[in-house]
C-alpha cells in the first residue's frame, strides 16, 4: 500500500487547503517530518487514516464532530483526499466530516452531514465506485486487509510506547501491550467465562434447591400420614408411647424417598385393615336398627290398613248411584258429538254460501284475474281458479326472474355514463402530460447544451483565485523591485563616497603613524650615550642616530584623531557596504519573482484575472444550478412519461369497457321490454299480478270451504237419525238432558276411581307379607328410646368406619404423590448432574484463563495472549536490534516471576558479545531507543504478516534521535535506510538538527495565528 497524494482542507489546525506530493515526498526513500510542538504533524497522520477508515486513531476519534479547522474561513468546509494504490488499484478516497456550515439565507448554521466519495483509476479516467461512509470504509478495509488499529500499528511505528514499555513496571508493561495489541476480545473471554461459570453454578445451586424443594415435599407429603401411623402404633401397644418419627430427616436422595415408600406401604396396611374391620362393625349395627325399624314400621300400617278397610265399606251404596248417573253421561257423550256436529256443520254451510258470493264480487272487480278467467266468478268452477292461480304463478315467478336483469340494466347505464366521463378525463390527461412531456424535454435540451458549452470553457474556481492572486502579488513584487532599484543606485552612490573617505581617512591615519614614530626616533636618539646600551636594540654603539625631533604629545595626539576618523569611515563603509549587498540581495529575490517584469502588463494582467475569476465564479454558480435544473427536469420528465403511459392505459381500458357496457346493456333492453308485456317497469307488471293473484286465490279457497260444508252437514244429518235409532234416547234433546257438566262428570268419575282405587290398594296392603307377618308376629317392639340408643350407636359405628377408610385413602394417596414426586426428583437429577458437570468444566476454565487454579504461570488469557505477541515482536525484533547495534544486542521475551508479579511480560536484552543477559531498563538512552525502534519495527512486522502480508510501502517512525551517539545514529540510519528497499517510503518525525543535515527531504509544517501550513523543502532546490 502506497500513498501518492494528500489533500488536507479546514481540518485541524489547517485553515486553507494543504497538498503533499508523496511520490515526490518519498522520491529518495526517506524524508523528515517536522514542525514545532503543536503545528500539526500529527494531524497529517489523522488525515490519513481518517481518509482511509473514516474516523481518527486514539483517543481523539470522540472528539470526530468537531474535525473542521477552528481557523478556516466561514463556509470552507473540511476535506481530505487521499490518493493511494493497494492491491495494483489506485484509488481516491475524498471524505468530509460532519461541519455546521452556514445556511444559505438568512443567518445561522445548519448541520452538515458527513459525505465520502471513492473512486478508482482505469483505462478510461476515475470512476466512482461508492458514495456510502460504511461502504467505502468496508471496501477500502477488505483491500488493505486491515482494520484501522492495525493499520496505524504498521505505518506509525509506536516508538515512543515502546520506548516506555522498556523502563515501565509489570502491570504498565501489560498496559502498554494492551493498548498496542488491543486484547479486549480476550479480556472479553475472560469475562464471559467468568459468567458463564457464574451462571453455571447458578444453575446448579437453583438445580440443587429444586431437588431440597422436592425432598422437603415429599416429607411434607408424607409427614401427616406417618405421624397417624405412629399413633396407631402407640395405641395398639398397651400403655406404651408413641415411637419416635417416621420421618427420615437426615436422608436425601433416593435414600430417603426409599425409606419414605417403606414406611408409607406399612402405614397403608395398617389403614386399611383398620377400615375393613370398622366397616363390617358399622355394617352389623346398621342392619339391627333398620330390622327393628322395619318391625315397628309393619305393625303401624297394619292398624291403619284394618282401620281404612272398616272406612271404604260404609260407602258402597253411594258408590252404586255415582256409576248409573256416569253411564248415562257416558252414552249421552257418545251422541252428544254428532247432534253438536250435525248443527254445526248446518250452520257452516250457510256461512260458506254467503262468503263465496263475496269473494266472486271482489273478484270480478278486478280486470285482471276477470280477463284471464275470461267468465264472472260466480260461475267459475274450482278447476277454473286452480288455473288462473298456475298462470299468475308462472307470470310473477317470469317478472322476479327479470328483476335482476333490470337492476343491472340500469347499474350498467350508469356505469356507461361514468366511464364516458373518465374516458374523456383519461383523454385530457394523456394530452396534459404529453405537452408537460414535450416541455420538459426542450428545456432538458437547452439545459444540457448550455450546462455542456459552460463545461467546455470552464476554469476551475479555485485555481483562477490562486491565479488573481499570484497576479496581485506580481505587480506589488514589480512596484517593491522598481522602488528597491532606485534606492540601490542611491545606496550604490552613498557606498562609493563612503568607501573613499575610508581610504582618505585611513592615509591620513597612517602618514600621522608615521610622523609619530619619526618624531620618537629623535627623541630615543636625543638620550642616547656613548657606550651604554640602547633601550630599544641593546647595542653600545650608536652609529647614525636620528636627527628628528619635536613635541611627542601634539604628534600622538594627531595620530589617535586620525586613527579615530579612519575607524569611523571604516564603519561607515562597511555599514553602507552591507546595505548595499541587502538592497542587491533583496532585489535579486524581487528578480527572481518577477519584479523585472512591466508594470503596466501586470496590471492589465491583474485585471483580467480578477474578471477570469470572477466569470469562473459565475460559472461554477450558473453549473450548479443547471445541474439542480437539469435533475428536477429529467424528474418531471420522467413523471410525465409515467403519466402519458398510464393515461394511455386507462383510456384504452375505458374504450374496451365502453364497448362491453354497450353491448350488453342493448341485450338487456331486449329482455326487459318483453319480460315487462306493456307495462313500464317490472315493479308496475309485479304490482298487478299480485293484485290479480289475491281476489283468485280468496274466491278458489271460498269455494272449497263452500263445497266441504255442504258436504258435510249433509253427512252429519244422516249420521244423526242412524245413531239415535239404536241408543236409549228418543231425540238430540234426550241426549241433552244425560249430559253432565264437564266438571261434575270428572268429579263422579274421580270420586268412583278413588273408592275402587282405595278398596284395591288397602285389600292389596293387607295380604302383603308385612302385613301378614305382622299378623303373625309375637316379639315385643322396642319403645323409642331404645331404638334411639340403636340408632346412635350404629351411627357412631358408621362415623369410624368412615374415619378409618379416609385415612385408608389419605395413605394410598399420600404413596402415589411421593412416587410422583419421586418421578420428578429423579428427572431432576437426571438435568442436574450435566450441569454438575458443565459447572466444574466451566469453573476450571475460568480459573485458568484468570490466572487462578491450575495455572501455575498464574497468568491470565489476556496476559498470554500478550506473552505470545511480544514473543513474536521480540524474534522479529532482534532482526533489526542486530543491525543498529552492529549484531552485539538482541530481544528475548522472559517467562520468569519477579516476587508477586505475574509471569509471562518479561522482556530481556542479551549481549552477544558477552553472552550475558540483562534487564531492559539497564539500557543507555540511545540502546534503549534502538531497542523501542526495533521493537516497533517488529510491531509492524508481526501486525502486516496478519493482515495478509499487505505491502505498506510508506511508514512513519516518530521521535527519539536524540538520544544516540553518532555511532548509534548511523546504524540506526543504516537500518532506516534498510527500510526503504523495494520503492517504500520512509518519514521520520524528529526535531534533532543533525537529523535535518543527513536527509536532504523535508516535509515542514509552520504554526501561526491564522492556521498551520505545509512546506516541501529539498536540499539544492526552493522550498515549495
Amino acid at each position: 500500500m502506497r500513498i501518492h497524494r494528500l489533500e488536507i482542507q479546514a481540518f485541524g489546525p489547517f485553515a486553507g487547503r494543504e497538498i503533499i506530493d508523496f511520490d515526490q515526498l518519498g522520491a529518495q526513500g526517506l524524508f523528515l517530518l517536522n514542525g514545532s510542538t503543536g503545528a500539526g504533524k500529527t494531524s497529517i497522520l489523522d488525515s490519513i487514516a481518517y481518509a482511509l477508515y473514516g474516523t481518527v486513531p486514539g483517543a481523539r476519534s470522540n472528539s470526530a464532530n468537531q474535525l473542521r479547522s477552528h481557523h478556516a474561513a466561514e463556509g470552507v468546509g473540511p476535506e481530505v483526499l487521499c490518493e493511494f494504490t493497494a492491491g495494483g488499484r489506485r484509488l481516491e478516497v475524498r471524505r468530509s466530516p460532519e461541519w455546521m456550515r452556514p445556511v444559505k439565507r438568512g443567518s445561522g448554521t445548519t448541520r452538515e452531514q458527513a459525505s465520502t466519495q471513492l473512486r478508482e483509476k482505469n483505462a478510461d479516467g476515475w470512476e466512482v465506485k461508492s458514495t456510502r461512509n460504511d461502504e467505502a470504509a468496508g471496501e477500502i478495509q477488505q483491500l488493505l486487509g486491515m482494520n484501522m488499529a492495525q493499520f496505524t500499528k504498521v505505518v506509525l511505528l509506536a516508538q515512543g510506547e515502546f520506548a516506555a514499555f522498556l523502563r515501565a513496571t509489570a502491570a504498565d508493561r501489560q498496559a502498554l501491550l494492551q493498548r498496542l495489541f488491543g486484547t479486549d476480545v480476550y479480556e472479553g473471554v475472560e469475562n464471559r467465562l467468568a459468567a458463564e461459570s457464574r451462571t453455571a453454578q447458578g444453575a446448579v445451586a437453583t438445580g440443587m434447591a429444586e431437588l431440597l424443594a422436592k425432598e422437603e415435599l415429599a416429607r411434607s407429603q408424607s409427614r401427616s400420614v406417618l405421624a397417624a401411623y405412629a399413633a396407631q402404633l402407640a395405641q395398639a401397644k398397651e400403655g406404651g408411647q408413641a415411637p419416635e418419627t417416621a420421618e427420615p430427616v437426615e436422608l436425601h436422595g433416593m435414600e430417603l424417598f426409599a425409606s419414605l415408600g417403606e414406611q408409607l406401604e406399612r402405614a397403608l396396611t395398617l389403614a386399611q385393615a383398620h377400615a375393613q374391620t370398622s366397616q363390617e362393625e358399622s355394617e352389623a349395627l346398621v342392619t339391627s336398627v333398620a330390622e327393628e325399624q322395619n318391625r315397628r314400621t309393619r305393625h303401624q300400617q297394619l292398624v291403619q290398613a284394618v282401620a281404612e278397610q272398616e272406612r271404604l265399606a260404609g260407602l258402597a251404596d253411594e258408590e252404586a248411584q255415582w256409576r248409573h248417573s256416569l253411564e248415562l253421561h257416558h252414552q249421552g257423550q257418545v251422541l252428544a258429538a254428532v247432534v253438536t256436529a250435525a248443527a254445526k256443520s248446518a250452520r257452516e254451510s250457510t256461512q260458506a254460501q254467503e262468503a263465496a258470493a263475496r269473494a266472486a264480487t271482489v273478484f270480478d272487480s278486478n280486470p285482471v284475474a276477470a280477463a284471464l278467467l275470461g267468465q264472472p266468478g260466480a260461475t267459475a268452477s274450482i278447476e277454473d281458479l286452480q288455473t288462473l292461480d298456475k298462470e299468475l304463478i308462472r307470470q310473477l315467478a317470469a317478472v322476479d326472474r327479470a328483476l335482476p336483469d333490470e337492476t343491472r340494466h340500469a347499474g350498467k347505464s350508469a356505469a356507461l355514463a361514468k366511464n364516458e366521463k373518465a374516458l374523456a378525463d383519461a383523454l385530457t390527461q394523456r394530452q396534459q402530460q404529453d405537452a408537460a412531456a414535450t416541455a420538459a424535454r426542450a428545456r432538458l435540451t437547452e439545459v444540457q447544451d448550455r450546462a455542456e458549452t459552460l463545461r467546455a470553457g470552464a476554469v476551475d474556481v479555485e485555481h483562477a483565485e490562486q491565479a488573481a492572486t499570484a497576479a496581485k502579488t506580481l505587480v506589488g513584487t514589480i512596484e517593491e523591485y522598481q522602488a528597491h532599484c532606485v534606492e540601490l543606485v542611491q545606496l550604490e552612490d552613498a557606498e562609493r563616497e563612503a568607501r573613499d573617505k575610508s581610504l582618505n581617512c585611513r592615509q591620513s591615519w597612517l602618514e600621522a603613524i608615521e610622523s609619530r614614530l619619526s618624531q620618537a626616533a629623535g627623541e630615543l636618539a636625543a638620550t642616547l650615550v656613548e657606550g651604554e646600551p640602547c633601550q630599544v636594540c641593546g647595542s653600545t654603539v650608536h652609529p647614525a642616530p636620528s636627527p628628528l625631533a619635536a613635541a611627542g604629545a601634539d604628534l600622538l595626539k594627531a595620530e589617535r584623531a586620525a586613527k579615530k576618523l579612519s575607524d569611523t569611515a571604516e564603519a561607515a563603509a562597511k555599514d553602507a557596504g552591507t546595505r548595499l549587498a541587502q538592497a542587491r540581495s533583496a532585489l535579486a529575490v524581487l528578480a527572481e519573482r518577477g519584479g523585472e517584469g512591466e508594470l503596466a502588463k501586470a496590471q492589465d494582467a491583474v485585471v483580467q484575472r480578477r474578471q477570469a475569476h470572477q466569470e469562473a465564479k459565475a460559472g461554477a454558480a450558473e453549473r450548479d444550478a443547471l445541474h439542480q435544473e437539469a435533475g428536477e427536469l429529467q424528474e418531471r420528465l420522467e413523471q410525465a412519461r409515467e403519466g402519458v403511459v398510464a393515461a394511455a392505459g386507462q383510456a384504452a381500458s375505458l374504450s374496451a369497457a365502453q364497448a362491453a357496457l354497450a353491448e350488453e346493456i342493448a341485450d338487456l333492453g331486449q329482455q326487459l321490454e318483453l319480460a315487462q308485456d306493456g307495462y313500464t317497469s317490472l315493479a308496475q307488471r309485479r304490482v298487478a299480478v299480485l293484485a290479480a293473484q289475491q281476489p283468485g286465490e280468496e274466491l278458489l279457497v271460498a269455494l272449497r270451504k263452500k263445497a266441504a260444508a255442504m258436504t258435510t252437514a249433509q253427512d252429519a244429518g244422516a249420521a244423526l237419525e242412524k245413531d239415535l235409532e239404536g241408543s236409549v234416547f228418543a231425540d238430540a234433546s234426550g241426549v241433552q238432558a244425560a249430559l253432565l257438566a264437564p266438571g261434575t262428570a270428572a268429579a263422579l268419575d274421580e270420586k268412583i276411581k278413588d273408592h275402587a282405587k282405595a278398596v284395591a290398594v288397602n285389600t292389596d296392603r293387607l295380604a302383603t307379607a308385612e302385613m301378614l307377618a305382622a299378623r303373625a308376629e309375637t316379639v315385643v317392639v322396642l319403645g323409642d328410646n331404645e331404638l334411639a340408643a340403636l340408632a346412635q350407636q350404629s351411627r357412631v359405628a358408621v362415623q369410624l368406619a368412615k374415619t378409618a377408610e379416609l385415612a385408608a385413602g389419605m395413605a394410598r394417596s399420600a404413596a402415589t404423590e411421593v412416587r410422583l414426586t419421586q418421578a420428578d426428583f429423579m428427572a431432576l437429577e437426571e438435568g442436574v448432574a450435566p450441569l454438575r458437570e458443565k459447572a466444574k468444566m466451566l469453573l476450571g476454565l475460568a480459573e485458568a484463563v484468570r490466572g487462578q487454579g491450575e495455572n501455575k504461570y498464574k497468568m491470565t488469557l489476556s496476559s498470554y495472549v500478550l506473552t505470545a505477541r511480544l514473543e513474536q515482536v521480540a524474534q522479529a525484533a532482534s532482526v533489526r536490534l542486530a543491525t543498529m547495534s552492529d549484531a552485539r544486542y538482541t530481544l528475548r521475551h522472559s517467562d520468569a516471576k519477579k516476587g508477586n508479579q505475574k509471569s509471562g511480560l518479561g522482556l530481556e536484552v542479551v549481549d552477544e558479545w558477552t553472552g550475558i543477559s540483562r534487564d531492559t531498563a539497564t539500557l543507555s538512552g540511545g540502546e534503549s531507543f534502538m531497542a523501542s525502534l526495533s521493537l516497533a519495527l517488529g510491531l509492524s512486522d508481526v501486525v502486516q504478516y496478519e493482515s495478509g502480508g499487505l505491502d505498506i510501502e510508506t511508514l512513519f517512525v516518530d521521535e527519539g534521535f536524540g538520544s544516540l551517539d553518532e555511532q548509534s545514529l548511523e546504524q540506526v540510519m543504516d537500518a532506516l535506510e534498510g527500510l526503504r528497499d523495494g520503492g517504500r517510503m520512509v518519514g521520520l518525525v524528529s526535531h534533532v538538527a543533525e537529523m535535518k543535515q543527513r536527509i536532504p527531504v523535508h516535509l515542514h509544517v509552520h504554526k501561526g495565528r491564522h492556521g498551520s501550513t505545509v512546506e516541501l523543502k529539498m536540499a539544492g532546490a526552493q522550498a515549495s
